[in-house]
């Protein structure tokens, strides 16, 4: 599997779920998720979360800065674009069109980074997307791209 790091911090991809722990040394709080099958599909033009369930994050965080990431392998039908963006406790981080859009009619890999700004406390993050027209499919293949999702405090 594959490693990113970010601000110093390795994060390995290849494990199930992991979240609200601690990072080696730093204080911070690092959440991943890496989904490594079934696909994920929307039609929806109205922003919905990917997934509910197997997509959240539950941080307890400092009054600070989180970025959030989003890396996969995405294509959508009939030449329409896909708008990708993250919640915060259920508010949406984006404008209308979100934090991306991307146009992909052949599959294509992604990597949407977002900061936010948020208080101390407990806290949901959750990826969102729509279309504008067609369908949107996510890969989650451990033969291809898994997919990616996490959450960094920063300090």
């Amino acid at each position: 599997m594959g490693r990113l790091r970010l601000f110093g911090e390795l994060i390995e991809a290849g494990g199930a779920i992991e979240g609200g722990q601690a990072a080696p040394g730093g204080g911070h709080q690092v959440g991943r998720i890496v989904r490594t099958a079934g696909d994920y599909q929307t039609s929806s033009t109205s922003f919905v979360d990917i997934d509910t369930t197997n997509l959240a994050l539950n941080l307890t965080t400092g009054d600070s800065w989180v970025y959030l990431l989003l890396a996969g392998s995405l294509s959508v039908s009939s030449l329409g674009q896909v708008h990708l963006d993250f919640t915060v406790d259920g508010q949406r981080v984006g404008t209308t069109k979100g934090v991306q859009q991307v146009q992909a009619a052949y599959i294509e890999d992604i990597q949407i980074g977002w900061l936010a700004y948020i208080s101390a406390g407990s806290h949901v993050f959750r990826p969102q997307w729509r279309v504008s027209g067609g369908v949107a499919t996510l890969r989650a293949s451990n033969a291809e791209t898994p997919l990616l999702f996490a959450a960094v405090e920063l300090k």
